[in-house]
């Protein structure tokens, strides 16, 4: 069964790690239940998740967080066959990102900033997966 890795950004309708707790709990659950793994960046109200499964899980769940109503400007930036799963340690883990994490990422950090209409042109191929992986690494494996 070939797995696949899908990358989004999206931008919360209000509220920050409140908004996110209960998305997170309903993530690892239904996530464990149809073996799609992941992490989830939040920064100022903007999410940065990965998502990684086989094709039909992952698909099922992007179209959940799609409809999600706390959710707004949700924008696929890759989506890719992969080997193995690079986030499999978690059914969904999270790191909330200070200002001083977003300004070390570099310029993947305008994910964090850009107008979703600008946003496939600002930032660079493979960049979110790289900041993905960079905040993933010493992170518990719980979740």
């Amino acid at each position: 069964m070939a797995l696949t890795q899908w990358i989004y950004t999206s931008t919360l309708v209000h509220g920050g790690l409140d908004v996110i707790a209960p998305i997170l709990e309903t993530a690892r659950r239904v996530n464990a239940l149809r073996s799609v793994t992941g992490m989830l960046l939040h920064a100022n109200g903007y999410i940065l998740q990965v998502l990684e499964g086989e094709e039909t899980e992952v698909q099922k769940t992007f179209q959940s967080i799609e409809m999600d109503t706390r959710h707004r400007s949700v924008f696929l930036l890759s989506r890719q066959t992969i080997a193995e799963r690079q986030f499999g340690a978690w059914t969904m883990g999270l790191r909330d990102l200070s200002h001083a994490d977003v300004q070390d990422a570099g310029a993947a950090g305008h994910l964090f900033d850009a107008n979703p209409a600008e946003i496939a042109s600002r930032v660079q191929p493979g960049a979110a997966l790289a900041m993905l992986l960079f905040f993933a690494h010493g992170m518990e494996m719980t979740g």
